[in-house]
């Protein structure tokens, strides 16, 4: 038994995902990022943007206590870090991975695993070909191992010249029954 489901996010789940979310960022990505650099992109885009969740392709991971440990989905609206990717973040709405993350006590529990299979499965029902995303410097062993394939380090340049470092992949989906028929 995995401890865990996945469902989709409701409004009323996104204060416990944030709090999560930034818990993940901290202690996750306190390997890779100064304080500094994770601190500002906090400030500055925070770790979601909540209108994703309405539209049906969030979700979380709940343990069997009820406590969200994870989160992630996907997307075809534009990013708000993408305003400090300069002339890289040229968005052109193409289907984009969001805010995968995983609570730093639920790690190595095949968790974020899970939610990417859902996002994916969730995608190519819809019709998805290619999925793109922007990962963190601590993420990015989790999405190669996923089969997506870095395309170019980017950088998110914040309001105080802070640099954020990212690496945007991209993962070809397997055809749907439907789409193969």
């Amino acid at each position: 038994m995995r401890g865990y489901i996945i469902r989709n996010a409701s409004q009323t789940d996104i204060p416990a995902v944030r709090a999560m979310q930034e818990r993940s960022m901290w202690v996750l990505g306190g390997d890779f990022y100064h304080a500094s650099e994770i601190a500002g992109f906090l400030t500055e885009f925070g770790t979601m943007d909540d209108a994703i969740v309405d539209e049906g392709h969030f979700f979380v991971a709940e343990s069997d206590r009820g406590a969200l440990i994870g989160s992630g989905g996907w997307t075809r609206s534009r990013p708000s870090y993408a305003n400090g990717l300069g002339d890289e973040g040229q968005y052109t709405g193409e289907p984009t991975v969001r805010s995968v993350f995983v609570d730093p006590a639920a790690v190595r529990r095949g968790i974020a695993s899970a939610i990417m299979q859902r996002i994916e499965r969730d995608a190519g029902e819809h019709g998805i070909r290619t999925l793109h995303l922007t990962a963190t410097l601590s993420g990015i062993a989790l999405y190669e191992h996923l089969g997506y394939q870095a395309e170019k380090a980017m950088t998110v340049c914040l309001s105080d010249k802070t640099r954020f470092a990212c690496v945007s992949m991209a993962k070809q989906l397997p055809k749907s029954r439907e789409q193969a028929a």
